[in-house]
């Protein structure tokens, strides 16, 4: 009976840890044809819906990591006109707009492109990171989204901030089908 009793423990105790591993984190990922990796690529800014100032930024400079280590050594960043303090090019969505015809006069054949909608420490005891945020890449010549992929991710109270999205950004990428 006490075996019994015990074994009952530890299978409750199994479901309730893989129930707390899978609320972790929520990910849809489209399928694609296989990109080329030979091909010109650019991340074009992404869209900062957070409430983190220059979230956006962190999320394409290890993006573009990770698209390094998958294999894709011909990706570019969108790099801002420094010589202009126009309101535009601190609106992302302008950013990305004028990103993507650049991209397009020259020959790049995807534009990865994004937003981030969250970018933060949960306040409480255990200040857990949390990280929500959208990918998409762009087949340039015909200007339609070829894959997306969408998460959102909760790290333990001693992770980083970057290191959750790390998870998350290469989690997403992961099912990429790069030739």
């Amino acid at each position: 009976m006490l075996r019994f009793a015990h074994l009952k423990f530890r299978f409750f105790f199994f479901i309730i840890l893989l129930n707390l591993l899978i609320a972790c984190s929520v990910i849809d990922i489209q399928k694609s044809a296989p990109l080329s990796s030979s091909e010109r690529w650019l991340i074009l800014p992404f869209q900062n819906y957070s409430q983190t100032p220059r979230a956006g930024e962190q999320v394409e400079e290890i993006l573009s990591t990770l698209l390094r280590i998958r294999g894709i050594p011909n990706i570019e960043m969108y790099q801002l006109d420094d010589n202009k303090n126009d309101w535009a090019e601190s609106n992302d969505r302008k950013r990305q707009e004028k990103a993507m015809s650049l991209a397009i006069k020259e020959n790049v054949s995807y534009a990865v492109t994004g937003s981030v909608d969250e970018w933060q420490y949960k306040l409480g005891v255990g200040s857990e990171p949390v990280v929500g945020l959208t990918i998409r890449i762009i087949d340039l010549s015909s200007g339609k989204v070829i894959w997306s992929a969408s998460g959102a991710r909760s790290g333990w109270s001693t992770e980083s901030l970057s290191g959750t999205a790390q998870k998350l950004i290469k989690n997403l990428i992961s099912d990429l089908r790069i030739i």
